[in-house]
């Protein structure tokens, strides 16, 4: 379903993974507008009177993070109609919004609810943290111990356990560089 609706609205905390899910269901090459590009692009459509076909015609956009939406009736209209162009055009689009900020709820008032789909992420809590450092072991070239036995203070985040890791794999050999 997540795959065969135009419209996903992935909702979650900071470094849940709310942009590498949307990058894993629609692709890598999906175009993405975050932060100042996203008001930019708003702003350039509100000056033409209408989006650009590129973002209108775009295989996939990702929108990051619109903010403060029930603050700007005119930037929710102006989203809400280029949802439902694309939409109409079957140009698939997510949006990824964090939980502190749910008024991209309000984008989705104008589509039918059969072309959107919400999606919550959390962070995993018990097992799900030691499969996902076990995991990351096995990425490194880590022993998979040390996963099991990582540490990682609250509030538990997965750039927290990747840092620790590279951490310890520089301990074990000071001439690797890291990517975190």
């Amino acid at each position: 379903m997540v795959r065969t609706r135009p419209v996903l609205l992935i909702l979650g905390e900071a470094g849940t993974g709310k942009t590498m899910v949307a990058r894993r269901i629609r692709g890598q090459n999906a175009m993405r507008l975050k932060g100042e590009a996203l008001q930019d692009a708003c702003a350039r459509a509100v000056r033409r009177g209408h989006w650009p076909d590129e973002l209108l015609e775009a295989d996939s956009l990702i929108l990051d993070g619109p903010t403060y939406l029930n603050r700007r009736p005119g930037v929710v209209r102006l989203l809400s109609a280029l949802l439902v162009a694309r939409a109409e055009a079957k140009n698939p689009t997510v949006i990824c919004q964090g939980k502190s900020d749910d008024t991209a709820m309000l984008l989705l008032d104008e589509l039918e609810p059969g072309l959107r789909v919400t999606m919550t992420l959390r962070f995993p809590i018990g097992r799900g943290r030691v499969r996902f450092a076990v995991r990351m072991c096995h990425q490194l070239g880590l022993e998979t111990s040390v996963g099991r036995s990582l540490d990682v203070s609250e509030p538990w985040t997965y750039r927290k356990v990747v840092r620790a890791l590279h951490a310890h794999r520089r301990e074990l050999d000071p001439d690797v560089t890291s990517g975190d």
